[in-house]
């Protein structure tokens, strides 16, 4: 058996057992914009279109490539993220160097947690980091395991729209780059987030008028909330949105 193909069926095996079950109590849908890494256009030009149209994010950032690059990509710096947390954006964690967690032994899951968690705590005292999104979308039902007895939620990158028994392990999340941007794909799925209650995450990296495969441009990410506005979906930041799926209409934050 090939490791390609064993990592490939461990994952397969995760996505089906939701470690952190949760039945939503949405009374209407909900949706997050997500943004990973990160790189400084999405601190800088994705914070700007969000900010203009008074949305908050979430900004999953691993603290190892603050003030550097990452696959040749400039990442966020110091100034970004307190801008970001001025503004009121959520910061979550997406461990301390980008590493695949499935890999990791129990001790290096801690290792990077922790450092990634006190590098925050000495540049941004009040920064809670409740919120993981899993680097490369890699899962495993031990990863899961781990990331849910630790944090509130834990993002993948399966697609899909998160509404009845939702896995607070994996969030089911929808990617949102320049390569693969359909404005009607978009609207669809919204739809189906309408009728179905549902929370729908979107995720994306750089947001740059020359994105790189993982990234959008600004209009597409301006785009996605006039077509959630239209259809009268509130934008909340990960924390917010998995309180009000969890509590019900009382537990936005």
């Amino acid at each position: 058996m090939s490791e390609g193909f064993a990592q490939r069926l461990k994952r397969a095996v995760a996505r089906r057992v939701a470690m952190n079950p949760v039945r939503a109590k949405l009374d209407r849908a909900v949706a997050s914009l997500t943004f990973d890494d990160i790189p400084a256009s999405a601190a800088r030009v994705g914070a700007t279109v969000l900010e203009k149209n008074g949305v908050l994010g979430t900004y999953y950032i691993c603290g190892g490539h603050t003030g550097g690059s990452f696959e040749g990509v400039v990442q966020q710096t110091r100034d970004d993220i307190v801008s970001l947390r001025q503004a009121g954006h959520e910061i979550g964690c997406h461990s301390f160097t980008h590493a695949d967690v499935t890999r990791l032994s129990l001790q290096g899951r801690d290792a990077e947690r922790l450092q990634n968690q006190a590098y925050f705590a000495a540049l941004a005292p009040e920064t809670d980091l409740v919120s993981f999104a899993y680097p490369y979308g890699q899962v495993s039902v031990a990863a899961k395991g781990y990331y849910a007895k630790r944090f509130f939620t834990a993002r993948g990158v399966m697609p899909g729209i998160n509404s009845g028994i939702v896995d607070f392990a994996e969030l089911r999340a929808i990617s949102l780059t320049h390569k693969s941007f359909d404005l009607e794909t978009v609207r669809a799925l919204i739809a189906r987030a309408v009728a179905h209650t549902g929370w729908l995450v979107f995720f994306t990296h750089d947001v740059d008028v020359s994105p790189t495969p993982y990234g959008c441009r600004p209009e597409e990410l301006q785009a996605v909330i006039d077509l959630l506005r239209e259809a009268r979906v509130d934008i909340l930041p990960v924390k917010a949105a998995a309180a009000r799926c969890m509590f019900g209409p009382g537990g936005a934050g």
